[in-house]
């Protein structure tokens, strides 16, 4: 009876093991994820259900991932947020600058106010404000307004460029930056780690700064194509602009700021006191609540007025994430 039973028991675990290896089998075969498919299209942003939408660019070298901070805050409050990455294909890799221009490499935000169908406000960093202007004149009917962040922000009387040819009066120290001259003859600059963290990122927590090293990359101000662009009153000069000047800003000098406000006036400037150049790092909370006091001045998309709980809700949350302290 003993060996009966043995044999049975034997038997089971072999019908067992057969039984997991067919499954196996079966899970090699049909358990994998469907293949991918790709659209040759960017996915265009879905009309807002919220507040409204705002779009955040970034400036030369940086990328969409400092947003990182800010975004939330803006969608906790009510807004649909959408991060641009400009130039995609750029890397530290030298050859990944040969054929980018101006406009190859701001066409990411050029797809975004292609495809949509509503109004946004656009915010723009730093050399980002570049590639703002021109999406304002491109797109006049589609922007509510354009909010520089320490950015270069151009005229409707000069080309483009002239407000980088303001900014070199300003003495620069490069530290540990080079440059290299593109085959289209543009120069690029390839920002050092000690330029960087001494001059951009000097006001940001550490973990920011080591964040930042890993996604560094180099940047262009385009200066010899922007010096055959010519923006109108018709159109860039048609929407609302905002400035947010930037304290102990060691890039764009708060000096220069003021300077560029004063060639071309703005609807309202706003200030921030020791942020430096990052200040959607450095000081994100302020930042965000700068951002939505200028879009709360525009139509809602929800049901609602604007003028309702909704906003009360907000500074609410706000103060909430200022209890958690999870950032500076």
């Amino acid at each position: 009876m003993g060996c009966s039973r043995k044999r049975e028991m034997s038997l089971s675990m072999v019908v067992v093991v057969l039984l997991v290896l067919f499954q196996l089998l079966l899970a090699n075969g049909q358990g994998l994820p469907p293949e991918c498919t790709f659209s040759p299209e960017p996915p265009c942003p879905p009309t807002p259900t919220g507040l409204g939408h705002i779009v955040l660019v970034h400036g030369a070298g940086q990328g969409q991932w400092y947003w990182y901070k800010v975004k939330p805050i803006l969608e906790a409050a009510g807004y649909n947020v959408t991060t641009v990455q400009l130039g995609p294909s750029v890397t530290l890799a030298l050859d990944s600058i040969e054929n980018v221009t101006f406009w190859n490499y701001s066409q990411p935000l050029f797809d975004i106010m292609e495809c949509i169908d509503h109004k946004v406000l656009l915010v723009g960093h730093s050399a980002g404000g570049l590639s703002i202007a021109v999406a304002m004149e491109m797109y006049p009917q589609k922007i509510h307004g354009g909010v520089f962040v320490a950015a270069y922000m151009p005229d409707t009387t000069h080309p483009v460029s002239y407000v980088l040819d303001m900014g070199e009066q300003y003495e620069q120290d490069w530290e540990d930056t080079c440059i290299k001259t593109s085959g289209l003859n543009e120069t690029w600059y390839y920002f050092g780690v000690q330029f960087l963290s001494d001059r951009l990122y000097q006001m940001c927590p550490p973990e920011d700064i080591e964040l930042m090293y890993t996604q560094r990359r180099p940047g262009s101000f385009f200066n010899n194509e922007l010096a055959g662009v010519q923006l109108t009153n018709e159109g860039y000069g048609s929407i609302d602009r905002y400035y947010i000047v930037t304290g102990d800003d060691l890039a764009t000098y708060p000096e220069f700021q003021l300077q560029m406000i004063a060639n071309y006036p703005v609807k309202e400037v706003k200030t921030t006191e020791r942020s430096g150049h990052e200040v959607m790092l450095s000081k994100p909370l302020e930042l965000s609540a700068y951002i939505l006091d200028i879009a709360r001045q525009y139509p809602s998309y929800s049901a609602n007025d604007a003028k309702d709980t909704a906003w009360v809700e907000m500074r609410a949350k706000l103060n909430s994430i200022r209890r958690g302290a999870w950032w500076a």
